[in-house]
């Protein structure tokens, strides 16, 4: 049965990314999309890809964190190549486990760790990723102009203060034992975050010059919320970009572009996952 609902659920993540998909593309043509990727700037997309890369060692190195303050103890390099195992899985097998489940199974398998502790150790940090977004939301908002021009800055500044307040009883109430790496957790978070949202800038500047950074960024961070509705946040991603630029009249084309920009970049980096997850399963025949 639950076998059943997991794969009714992926296949309604994989019919919503194609639905998105050719909604988006009927209103933009891909040709045009290619052509504007055709004239991105190299260097800056580098760039981008960099700054994409060390935001996934440092959420490696938050979940290693997580796991070690459960009392686990995890070889930092077993830690990145899970994650980039786990990555792959993400990205490229949306009908098998996720990239979060594997790296439950291999550690629960290898080192004999309970799966239940190892599911809330992986809850709690998706869970800290949730709150350094919102966090960031609510800051990047505060220099849109209408919040600024009426004054409602100070609103943004309570909500942000109620947001914070109810994260920290909402973790003592559930997962009172990661009370003491919490404020560690949500400034990794955040670190993170900014460094995707720099990856973000960074690729549009590849294509384009323009004054609206701050609204394709709170844009992404929105569509990194809501990816888990499609598969790899493919599709999400390049709608809520399409509709924030519809919305606030800015190039609803190069919006599009760096959504498909950022999937090409993680794309590539999962990749690499392959190597290692050929290597992990012929490790795991061993162990049988």
């Amino acid at each position: 049965m639950k076998k059943n609902r997991n794969l009714i659920f992926t296949f309604l993540k994989i019919a919503l990314t194609f639905i998105l998909l050719y909604i988006v593309f009927s209103t933009i043509p891909l040709n045009d999309v290619w052509i504007v990727l055709k004239k991105s700037n190299p260097v800056l997309l580098f760039l981008a890809l960099v700054s994409f890369i060390l935001s996934q060692i440092v959420s490696a190195n938050r979940l290693l964190q997580l796991i070690k303050w459960s009392g686990f103890i995890l070889d930092s390099k077993k830690n990145y190549i899970l994650y980039l195992v786990g990555m792959f899985y993400n990205f490229f097998i949306p009908g098998g486990i996720g990239g979060d489940a594997y790296k439950i199974y291999i550690l629960n398998k290898e080192y004999k760790w309970s799966a239940k502790k190892l599911t809330t150790v992986v809850f709690v940090d998706r869970l800290m990723g949730l709150i350094a977004i919102a966090v960031l939301i609510v800051l990047f908002s505060m220099f849109i102009p209408y919040f600024v021009n009426e004054n409602l800055v100070w609103l943004l500044f309570v909500i942000l203060a109620i947001g914070l307040v109810f994260s920290y009883f909402f973790m003592k109430w559930l997962f009172a034992s990661f009370l003491g790496i919490f404020i560690k957790s949500v400034l990794q978070s955040i670190l993170i975050q900014l460094l995707q949202c720099i990856c973000i800038v960074l690729l549009l500047s590849s294509i384009c010059k323009t004054n609206d950074y701050i609204i394709y960024v709170i844009a992404f961070l929105l569509s990194s919320v809501l990816s888990i509705f499609s598969f790899s946040g493919i599709g999400v991603r390049e709608m809520i970009l399409y509709q924030a630029s519809t919305l606030f009249a800015f190039d609803s084309m190069k919006a599009v572009t760096i959504g498909l920009l950022f999937s090409i970049l993680t794309a590539f980096v999962s990749l690499f996952g392959i190597y290692f997850h050929f290597k992990q399963d012929k490790k795991m025949e061993r162990l049988k």
